[in-house]
């Protein structure tokens, strides 16, 4: 029996804690890996486009090279309504198993002030990581996951300047905050079928069942984001934008057993820390203006997953004889394409859509209940009204639609054999306000 505990056990309690990196994360219906998109109302009805024209207040994220071009102080703030759902197939059965996770609302918050005809200055908030995902403790895959909570957000203080009319260049600081909540069942049954707390010795409540959890905030953490926007004419433009690596850590997260009292003396750690990379990316994009109304966007970008080869776990003592577990990720860098296109039905109604493609970064073997990632295509739509000359009201929708794809678990990686898909409807509004007057000559 004690063979068994550990096998079971150690999986249970070290791969399958992915889900503590994933406090980087978002839903994992979004995009690849654990990064999701949604940073703007006008930048998410459009493809996701944001680098290569001027977006307005959203380029602080974007390209803070574009925020140079910014001729207005403003403020802008909006939220995204998510409702997301994964699937699972059994291989060689008819069991079934999805989500019930409940509505994710991720937010957007800027303010830009235009310092003198050359300097703008801003700060943004976004919540560009956090979700959860709830499979429940009766599902096949419960020894996997029974729940992922996460709630993250990153503060970007940035100053960007205009070289020139036609060229701006930005910096920022990318501050990082997280935290995280994590659950899954236990496969032990002791013989006097008591269960306890390993931590503190207490008895469970009634009607629980074995599972272990993680809970815990990540060290607050710094990176960096650079963009440089260029105009050649009113009709086409440039931009390239880097987001560097960010590793998040927990340290003394509370870790939590809830075990028979015949293996309570195994599971001895309360505590644990973990490290996760925020990875990279870069951006290139290009703005095109066939007319007076309409504005074309098409851009590229490369994620550097490579950065995230393993997912480790130490504790303050020992789980099953262990110190720490180390699972494989093996993820790889990935590509999106994104296509977007606004519409100036009127001067006050701009008319939005785009499609974009999002190449996996999870190899075969490694996909999980926490990112049963696959490659992905997005469609999305929205419009924009302005009311004067100083309030915009913006709203989009995303369709998220994630391949089918099926997993044989490769050793040591934490996931599960099956078949997963995935997707979400996302619903989402921005408003924004222009205040003062214009410090710059006009476009």
């Amino acid at each position: 029996m004690k063979k068994f505990l550990k096998k079971a056990t150690t999986g249970i309690i070290g791969a399958g804690l992915l889900s503590a990196g994933v406090l980087l994360s978002s839903s994992n219906a979004m995009a690849s890996g654990y990064q999701v998109v949604l940073q703007g109302s006008r930048v998410t009805a459009m493809g996701n486009c944001a680098v290569g024209f001027r977006s307005g207040a959203p380029s602080l994220f974007f390209n803070p090279g574009a925020m140079a071009m910014e001729q207005n102080s403003s403020i802008m703030l909006g939220a995204n309504f998510v409702s997301s759902n994964v699937q699972y197939a059994a291989p060689n059965s008819t069991y079934r198993a999805e989500t019930d996770s409940p509505l994710g609302t991720p937010f957007f918050l800027y303010g830009i002030y235009s310092v003198n005809e050359k300097l703008n200055v801003g700060l943004g908030v976004v919540t560009p990581f956090g979700s959860t995902v709830t499979w429940g403790d009766e599902w096949q895959g419960r020894f996997s996951l029974n729940e992922l909570s996460l709630a993250a957000f990153v503060v970007q203080p940035t100053v960007s300047y205009q070289v020139s009319e036609k060229f701006g260049i930005g910096a920022g600081l990318d501050i990082a905050f997280g935290s995280v909540f994590l659950q899954r069942s236990a496969p032990l049954e002791g013989q006097d079928g008591s269960l306890v707390n390993a931590k503190d010795g207490s008895a469970a409540p009634a009607g629980s069942k074995p599972y272990a959890s993680l809970e815990g905030s990540a060290t607050p953490a710094v990176g960096f984001n650079v963009g440089a926007y260029y105009e050649a004419s009113e009709k086409f433009s440039l931009g390239i934008n880097y987001r560097s690596k960010v590793d998040l850590t927990v340290e003394d997260g509370e870790a939590t057993f809830i075990v028979p009292s015949l293996v309570q003396t195994q599971f001895q750690a309360d505590k644990f820390n973990s490290t996760l990379p925020l990875p990279s990316v870069f951006s290139i994009g290009a703005g095109i203006k066939p007319t007076d109304k309409l504005q074309l966007a098409l851009e590229w970008s490369m994620t550097g997953w490579s950065a995230y080869e393993e997912l480790k776990f130490e504790y303050n003592a020992p789980v099953l004889g262990n110190s720490e577990t180390v699972s494989e990720r093996n993820y790889k860098n990935s590509s999106v394409f994104k296509l977007g296109a606004e519409y100036m039905a009127t001067e006050s109604l701009a008319l939005r859509g785009g499609i974009y493609y999002d190449q996996t970064a999870v190899d075969d073997g490694y996909i999980t209940p926490e990112t049963p990632d696959a490659n992905t295509i997005g469609y999305t739509l929205g419009l924009g009204y302005t009311v004067g000359e100083r309030f915009t009201i913006d709203v989009h929708y995303l369709l998220v639609d994630k391949a089918e794809r099926e997993n044989v678990a490769a050793p040591n990686s934490g996931g599960i054999d099956g078949t997963f898909e995935a997707g979400a409807n996302i619903f989402g509004f921005g408003l924004s306000y222009k205040f003062g007057g214009s410090t710059k000559a006009a476009e």
